[in-house]
């Protein structure tokens, strides 16, 4: 997904991405500068406390920058190229997630894309049923149903150029009952956002 679905550009914000930033997943772009936006170790989860940072990245500035992700209150308006939510909108509250995707429009310039992954709840809710429901991380706040997604998205001002279902989940999402085969004989990527493990929607800020 990451070496193959998201966009280049030269100021990258990466919320939540301290602990696996966006260059060491595969990102193939070249970039003048990559902010990791994130809270400082002794505030995240003991999962999350490690902080990954190559100061020989070939790709570009790498910069790390301690704070509330859902803010971006030191970046001006319509500077910053690319927006990527790494699995992390899942990590505050919908309230939260609303003020993250109001401050990325903000902070974008026209035309330029803000991309996200998430799990995808039609999914989860199926994976915990047995165990009690529940999330699939102690941490999430909320797992997010697709449309419920979509519609903050809009809602918040972006246009969705592309959305997909990663780690797709065909007989799970058929039968209803959690299939883990699915995880080796999915497609990795699929057109069909619901029948994904996890969710996938690359928008853009509006020109005009």
């Amino acid at each position: 997904m990451v070496s193959t679905l998201l966009p280049p550009g030269e100021i990258i914000l990466d919320l939540g991405g301290a602990n696996c930033p966006l260059y060491k997943m595969g990102y193939p772009h070249r970039f003048k500068k990559l902010y990791l936006i994130d809270l400082p170790p002794e505030a995240r989860h003991d999962m999350y406390k490690e902080i990954v940072i190559d100061p020989n990245c070939e790709g570009g500035e790498v910069v790390i920058k301690y704070g509330d992700m859902t803010e971006l209150g030191d970046f001006p308006d319509e500077s910053v190229d690319f927006v990527w939510s790494g699995q992390s909108i899942e990590h505050v509250s919908p309230e939260g997630g609303e003020k993250m995707c109001r401050a990325a429009f903000r902070v974008l310039k026209p035309g330029s894309a803000f991309c996200l992954d998430t799990p995808n709840r039609l999914i989860t809710e199926i994976h915990t049923r047995d165990i009690g429901g529940g999330f699939i991380h102690p941490e999430h706040c909320i797992e997010y149903h697709p449309q419920q997604l979509r519609e903050l998205l809009e809602r918040t001002g972006f246009e969705i150029k592309h959305a997909y279902g990663i780690c797709e989940m065909p007989n799970t999402r058929t039968s209803g009952a959690f299939c883990y085969e699915d995880f080796i004989y999915g497609r990795q990527i699929t057109d069909a956002v619901s029948s994904g493990y996890i969710q996938f929607f690359h928008c853009v800020k509006p020109c005009c």
